[in-house]
């Protein structure tokens, strides 16, 4: 499943349109490498409205792509977790790891 990309004032949203595991990660890793290279982006928005579950891989990718960005100096945020989202990144103690908003919206107005 394709990832949608979507640029707000150098931010770049990505958009997993289903569940954060296996190819969809090794996807958002070339996207997010490809976004840095030829576009200089270095803030991201997970936006995970279509999103219902993360496995370890997903995990891990997630704290990949918060770690690329801050040591680019940019950050990395989470947007519209759903309850099944929340408890996995709560039960996996990431939940203080990353800066979660309730929609995407919050979480663009957050981003300097």
């Amino acid at each position: 499943m394709p990832i949608k990309t979507d640029e707000y004032n150098n931010v770049c949203v990505l958009g997993p349109s289903g569940d954060l595991m296996g190819d969809e990660c090794a996807l958002l890793r070339k996207q997010v490498e490809d976004l840095i290279d030829k576009k200089q982006i270095i803030d991201f928005v997970v936006d995970l409205e279509k999103t219902g579950f993360i496995d370890s891989e997903g995990l891990e990718a997630l704290l990949w792509l918060k770690r690329k960005a801050e040591d680019l100096f940019g950050q990395m945020k989470l947007a519209a977790a759903d309850e099944n989202i929340r408890k996995i990144l709560e039960i996996t103690r990431l939940d203080a790891r990353f800066e979660m908003h309730p929609d995407l919206p919050t979480a663009l107005k957050t981003m300097r």
